[in-house]
């Protein structure tokens, strides 16, 4: 099959192309690298006019502290729509999320019209936040949206905008499958029409080895901030935690913090680290933990009743369940720095778990197949 990727915000449409292309399907992804991640991508849509010229990147930036619209968004479309301009049909085409490049919606409507003429079947994920997840709240135990009113998240609040949901219904009109890649989206969408279901995220595991870890003395914890998150993450209540066990542990633990880094350089980062903390928020594994767990690390993430349940693990095994609790968290560091034999158990549950269920190989053969059963629109171009 010919497969069109599009948009990229955690490797994981990287790591099915892997898988697809294992299976000898041609794959293209195209994607904005999503900022200072700067995640690969075969066609990689960047406003190089105006960033590349600093008196337009003074005025954008000015304008983006008046107005908070960042005119790069409309260079970023219409390099998409100039790319997309003179592609032969795609077998499939998949879209990150249902705003896959966060363009102005009057170019993302036209780069959707666009990639719905290319394909007879046009694939949205479930993945990070989307209208009818933020409008489901209420089936999750935890948000940060919920927990914390006095917070801004404009990031999400958007998606629940008049303007969005507009666009979203637009969408929806034109998409033929809607496939969740955890269990934080999966209740959302079940009663939703064209929703497959759940299938695990894939992880590329050739390219992320399990090492042996160091020795335990000290104890590394690895902390990574993305700053634009940090609340949404619940990175605050990592710190309250770290500074409860540095308080307690001088001499038992290292912790390493990084802040917003390229993930290349932070895939790497935590290589000699025995513990991530990843997240507070979350029933399941978003993607930084499952690398993490593939490399052998305890996570300290999203491992609720849902995710146990349904693989039918013990509560802790693979990962630390984790929410927005600094004592708890602090607890379960506890746990981990006086009995440091179990540092090395879950970190080896971790990556035969994400052996088994994660493999990019065998998730790719899971969503060629969720591909054949979507129905395709009557006026689509056949591939």
């Amino acid at each position: 099959m010919r497969i069109l990727l599009v948009g990229e915000y955690s490797n994981l449409h990287n790591s099915l192309k892997a898988g697809l292309e294992n299976l000898g399907h041609t794959v293209t992804l195209m994607s904005t690298g999503d900022a200072f991640k700067d995640y690969p991508s075969d066609v990689k849509l960047k406003a190089k006019r105006i960033t590349g010229y600093s008196l337009l990147n003074f005025y954008r930036k000015a304008l983006y502290r008046l107005t908070k619209f960042d005119i790069a968004t409309l260079e970023i479309g219409y390099r998409a729509l100039d790319y997309l301009v003179d592609q032969k049909p795609y077998d499939v085409i998949q879209l990150i999320n249902e705003y896959p490049l966060k363009t102005p919606y009057f170019i993302e409507r036209r780069i959707i019209e666009q990639l719905r003429q290319l394909t007879p079947k046009l694939v949205i994920l479930a993945c990070g936040d989307d209208l009818i997840y933020l409008s489901n709240l209420n089936k999750l135990k935890h948000h940060p949206i919920l927990q914390h009113p006095e917070i801004e998240f404009p990031y999400s609040e958007q998606y629940i905008s008049l303007s969005h949901k507009k666009y979203h219904d637009f969408i929806f009109k034109l998409k033929d499958l809607i496939i969740s890649t955890d269990f934080d989206y999966h209740p959302a969408y079940t009663n939703v029409d064209d929703y497959y279901g759940l299938i695990p995220n894939p992880i590329h595991l050739e390219k992320l080895v399990a090492l042996p870890l160091p020795k335990p003395n000290p104890i590394v914890i690895f902390h990574g901030i993305n700053q634009v998150n940090y609340y949404k993450k619940g990175n605050n209540y990592f710190e309250a935690a770290l500074e409860i066990i540095q308080n307690k542990y001088p001499n038992r633990v290292q912790v390493v913090s990084v802040s917003n880094i390229p993930y290349a350089e932070y895939i790497n980062a935590y290589d000699n680290a025995h513990i991530i903390l990843d997240q507070t928020y979350a029933e399941d594994q978003g993607y930084n933990a499952l690398e993490a767990m593939a490399k052998g690390k305890v996570v300290f993430t999203g491992a609720g009743e849902l995710f146990t349940k349904h693989y039918k693990l013990a509560k802790n095994s693979v990962a630390i369940h984790t929410i927005p609790d600094a004592e708890i968290i602090a607890d379960d560091l506890e746990q981990l720095i006086l009995n440091p034999s179990l540092i090395t158990e879950i970190g080896l549950n971790a990556r035969k778990f994400i052996e088994e269920y994660h493999d990019s190989t065998a998730i790719a053969k899971q969503y060629i197949k969720a591909w054949e059963t979507a129905k395709p629109k009557t006026d689509a171009v056949s591939a």
